[in-house]
């Protein structure tokens, strides 16, 4: 069965968020903030299932919404990411410290998920005609998925940022950051040897051994710059960026995915857990 972004539009700008749809699956849905342009582009398709890839508000603030609107709607989530939804004032506090004054206009309102309306992810579980795999990295609760009849893999922001062919950046933000997880995430990836990888951050990759390449080598130099410190890790993105795509386009990644902030994450990272 085939699948369709719908782009949501996120801060106002295009090509930087989407959500996919797949006959009645729904495959993240965006903050509430773009509920409305999520709203328009299913037009009269009602989704039964929603599948989160994890619960970063980009990624799911909409959900508690979407259960308003439509009682029956089942939300998957891995079981560290249920109790956020159930009560999600914790990650709003922390969301606030990030985001700060463009959090109300860029996420909106996030309204809890009742208990009884979220079912938990195992690894290896099959939802329907798809295949979930527990992929941290990104973030320790996140999941991505595998639709078994199309080929086509969902798989979050575990497989990066795509601004540009061939330029692949992974999204690195606080607080679970995890780059060895990540590369062990991205051999799940490729053992699916899927035939199409489906973006939220953007679009439908047709070759994903390539890109799955190049997010391997971007893990690889965005660790080398992190161990330089967070303002040459800035300065060395932003370089990078701007050669290979110019100024507009480096600033739709820099807000996407927010370089500072994942200067901060890989920081974190590096302090708590990295290789010496």
């Amino acid at each position: 069965m085939s699948a369709e972004i719908i782009d949501l539009h996120y801060g106002g700008r295009s090509g930087a968020l989407g959500a996919w749809i797949s006959g009645d699956v729904l495959i993240d849905c965006g903050p509430s903030a773009c509920l409305p342009r999520l709203l328009a582009g299913l037009r009269e398709r009602r989704p039964r299932q929603l599948l989160l890839t994890h619960i970063h508000f980009d990624h799911a603030g909409a959900a508690g919404a979407l259960v308003e609107r439509w009682p029956d709607l089942e939300v998957f989530v891995h079981p560290r990411g249920a109790p956020h939804l159930v009560d999600p004032s914790r990650l709003v506090a922390s969301a606030r410290r990030v985001f700060g004054e463009r959090f109300d206009g860029l996420l909106g309102e996030v309204v809890p998920v009742p208990e009884a309306s979220l079912a938990t992810i195992e690894d290896g579980q099959p939802i329907g005609r798809f295949r979930a795999a527990w992929t941290p990295g990104h973030a320790s609760h996140h999941v991505a998925f595998l639709d078994e009849e199309s080929r086509w893999a969902f798989p979050g922001d575990v497989a990066g940022v795509r601004l540009a062919p061939g330029v692949v950046i992974p999204p690195t933000p606080p607080p679970d950051i995890d780059l060895d997880a990540w590369r062990d995430s991205l051999s799940v990836l490729e053992g699916w040897r899927a035939a199409r990888l489906a973006l939220p951050h953007f679009g439908l990759v047709e070759d994903p051994v390539a890109h799955l390449g190049q997010l391997r080598e971007a893990l690889d130099r965005h660790e080398g710059w992190a161990r330089e410190g967070e303002e040459a890790f800035v300065g060395h993105l932003s370089e990078y960026l701007r050669a290979r795509m110019g100024t507009s386009e480096a600033e739709d990644y820099d807000f996407t995915a927010l370089a500072r902030p994942s200067a901060a994450g890989l920081r974190r990272w590096l302090e708590r857990d990295g290789p010496a």
